[in-house]
């Protein structure tokens, strides 16, 4: 329900002495937000200084897809928060219902949606890199070079297609269904016809097809090799925590796919479960983003309090470094 020029939202009073979920919401994101941002930003700064040092051997193009993947995760949420999450604390409730739907009104929508499709084409080029470190490892490198040339500015291009059609909408302010209070709204589009739902909910299972496709071939070639290595007496233990530690980031890459089919879905089939599925949504969300870089950050070697001897290894289990690391 569109709420401009509606008297009960003008004259909405907001409160924020009234702790409501979108209010709690709002209020509890930055404290764990925050500390992530800080770690994603050490880790760019260790891709930037290891790249720096010729004595250290790094898998760049998968470090910098990681990086690329956490900064349209993160793009993705603060686009939320503008969207929907401050919107429905009621702050802005009396202002939008002020306000005539008009095209400024739709930016925070357009740009949500182009880093929602960003969030979901980064780990595809993440698990592509992977793989192709796994299944060619002599020459991984060169292909990894052409394929970032190639899928990088595709990665931008297409979100911007796949919004196209919104470009001459207007953007207003609605009403959220239960169970949000009255007051609680979010920016979104005059469309006439769900054509977003679907190409949102296409792209999804596609990425989400894609991803864990490649994830369980890799998983395959990955237990060969290090039945092989172990069949020879050779130590793996390195490289497991390695392959450990991207495993685990690799499976919390399907919750943001599945949260993003659900809401298409049920976007479609019935419209009035959306005001439950968004109350949760942050969280799932929040979570899976946040459990990524500190999965990664907690359990990979590379980041370990140790000093590092490098040396250079052509395995293709130890995916982001190869050094010797030595205890202090």
């Amino acid at each position: 329900m569109d709420i401009f020029n509606r008297s009960e939202y003008i004259s909405y009073d907001f409160q924020w002495t009234s702790l409501t979920f979108p209010n709690i919401t709002v209020l509890v994101g930055p404290f764990y937000l925050l500390p992530t941002f800080y770690i994603v930003g050490k880790m760019a700064k260790i891709f930037y200084e290891t790249g720096r040092m010729s004595s250290i051997s790094i898998q760049k193009h998968l470090f910098l897809a990681f990086l690329l993947m956490q900064i349209a995760n993160f793009s993705y949420i603060l686009t939320d928060f503008l969207v929907l999450r401050i919107p429905a604390t009621g702050i802005l409730t009396s202002i939008c219902a002020q306000t005539e739907p008009n095209q400024l009104l739709k930016i925070p929508y357009l740009v949500a949606f182009i880093s929602s499709y960003l969030s979901m084409l980064f780990p595809v080029i993440f698990c592509a890199n992977r793989a192709i470190i796994v299944f060619f490892p002599k020459n991984h490198d060169e292909i990894c070079t052409r394929f970032m040339k190639i899928s990088l500015p595709a990665t931008v291009i297409l979100p911007c297609c796949f919004t196209f059609f919104m470009v001459p909408a207007v953007g207003h302010c609605t009403q959220l269904t239960a169970p949000y209070p009255m007051g609680a709204v979010m920016f979104t589009l005059d469309l006439k016809v769900p054509i977003n739902e679907y190409t949102h909910l296409i792209t999804s299972f596609l990425c989400t097809l894609f991803t864990f496709t490649i994830n369980v071939t890799m998983l395959i070639k990955v237990r060969h090799i290090l039945f092989y290595k172990k069949s020879l007496n050779r130590n793996v233990n390195k490289n497991y925590k390695a392959e450990l530690s991207l495993t685990i980031t690799m499976i919390s890459l399907f919750v943001p796919f599945l949260i993003n089919g659900i809401i298409a879905v049920l976007s479609l089939r019935n419209p009035s479960l959306i005001g439950y599925i968004l109350s949760i949504r942050p969280i799932a969300i929040d979570t899976a983003t946040v459990f990524e870089p500190w999965a990664f950050y907690l359990t990979h070697p590379m980041f370990g309090k140790y000093k590092r001897k490098t040396t250079v290894s052509s395995s293709p289990i130890a995916m982001v470094v190869s050094s010797s690391i030595i205890s202090r």
